[in-house]
């Protein structure tokens, strides 16, 4: 069944939960797992614990002995959201073998409509440990075979399971045979036609797509840019690869004071159907969906002071 023939109460399952906000990759070969999945990095929304990419072939073995080490002691412990980025499906079915009561789910490398059900099926009796699919190969250039991916969600019940879709930025960027110039955003570059595409194909259906890492952890301008665009696009939740970046993502989820008082007008039960407020149209039945995101992130990330605006006259 497409989509497009599901009812809107249907729909409204698709998704499991809320954005992450920051995400930091660590291999699973380095020795402070514990540390990085409990209070290292205050503010950190997810830790990935990786083993696939960041672990060489012949050090998989290494990962899986120190991840069986350190899971029992992240149980009832304090700290970020923790995942573990399973290699392929063989490592997967290793994984659910250990302790994972202090693991929220797993993410799932190099998904398209073809791989996806191999790494469902060895989850299918573990209902509670969530995925999060990374569209990074050349299918995911390709709108049929994300439409494809997206339907196949929805035949097989899985959407209440994706927590969100990943955005393998260097992949794709890999499977183009290009690298991000350094000072380029993700939207100053050939991704921002995928990027536009793939949130046109899963976030209407409820889902949520969070945001590539960018490689250059020096250059915080250039992150802090690239993160406000990623609001602007609506992604949610950023992937970074030093704890570096980490305050710069914190900082770009604020949201301005005057943008926190339009989302709380336009969501008061006796709202005008049209209003004007700091110079723009406000418009509830359209924008309430805005205004809940904004409300949410001044929830979790705080404001930042107003600015000012000048009202449009004519």
């Amino acid at each position: 069944m497409s989509p497009t023939l599901l009812s809107d109460a249907a729909l409204a399952g698709a998704g499991a939960g809320t954005p992450l906000g920051a995400s930091l990759y660590a291999p699973a070969t380095r020795p402070d797992l514990v540390a990085l999945g409990t209070t290292r990095h205050p503010g950190l929304g997810s830790i990935i614990y990786c083993t696939e990419d960041a672990v060489r072939e012949e050090d998989v073995g290494v990962a899986l002995a120190t991840l069986e080490s350190a899971l029992p002691q992240l149980v009832q412990q304090p700290g970020p959201r923790r995942f573990i980025r399973a290699r392929n499906p063989a490592v997967l079915r290793a994984l659910l073998a250990f302790d994972l009561r202090g693991i929220d789910g797993f993410v799932l490398p190099k998904i398209h409509d073809r791989n996806l059900g191999a790494y469902m099926t060895l989850l299918a009796d573990r209902p509670a440990l969530l995925v999060m699919p990374t569209l990074e190969t050349r299918e995911a250039l390709s709108e049929h075979r994300m439409l494809l991916l997206r339907d196949l969600i929805f035949q097989e019940d899985w959407q209440g399971r994706v927590l969100c879709f990943r955005i393998g930025g260097n992949d794709l960027m890999s499977a183009l045979g290009v690298r991000r110039a350094a000072g380029r955003t993700l939207y100053e570059g050939p991704l921002e036609r995928v990027i536009s595409m793939l949130i046109g194909v899963f976030k209407p259906h409820g889902f949520l797509l969070s945001s590539p890492v960018y490689e250059v952890f020096d250059d915080l301008a250039t992150l802090a840019r690239e993160v406000r665009q990623d609001l602007e696009y609506g992604l949610s939740g950023k992937t970074i690869i030093h704890p570096v970046q980490l305050a710069t993502v914190l900082e770009g989820y604020r949201v301005t004071e005057n943008d926190l008082a339009e989302a709380h007008a336009i969501l008061a039960p006796d709202a005008p159907a049209v209003f004007k407020m700091n110079g723009r149209m406000c418009e509830p039945a359209t924008h309430a969906r805005w205004a809940h995101d904004i409300v949410r992130r001044a929830e979790q990330y705080g404001t930042l002071p107003a600015q000012s605006s000048e009202a449009l006259h004519f």
